[in-house]
């Protein structure tokens, strides 16, 4: 054998490779029941036309599945506008250039509404002033 060393070194990385293939991770009987989670209903789909929230709260339920297809084609970014503020990121989302597919994640939260008047920020130092001499 012309190259033993290379050879040992090959074998002895394809079975370091393979090593730990055949360790099985057990897994709950129901996933969904160990951690709390909502299983996603695969079975309706709502559809809906306007990217808004409120529009798709009107005709979804959480957890539904949901696709969004726009009465008119052209703006690229309908799709993205509706994934943000409508799917549920946990989970895949299908998306092209004209609609998407995804799990509704429901209503958003309401926020409390930051104070609407403008903050005047105080100087932390007097201005110097200089007198007339």
């Amino acid at each position: 054998m012309k190259f033993p060393v290379l050879t040992l070194a090959v074998a002895v990385s394809l079975a370091a490779s393979v090593t730990g293939c055949d360790r099985v991770v057990p897994v709950p009987p129901d996933a969904s029941a160990s951690t709390n989670q909502p299983v996603p209903d695969q079975t309706h789909v709502c559809e809906v036309h306007q990217w808004q929230q409120d529009a798709t709260s009107a005709e979804c339920k959480t957890d539904q599945k949901v696709v969004f297809l726009p009465l008119s084609f052209g703006n690229e970014q309908l799709p993205i506008l509706f994934a943000a503020v409508n799917c549920d990121l946990r989970y895949s989302v299908a998306l092209t250039t004209g609609s998407v597919t995804c799990i509704y994640a429901g209503p958003l939260a309401p926020t409390a509404k930051a104070d609407a008047s403008p903050s005047k920020s105080q100087p932390t130092h007097a201005a110097s002033v200089r007198s007339p001499s």
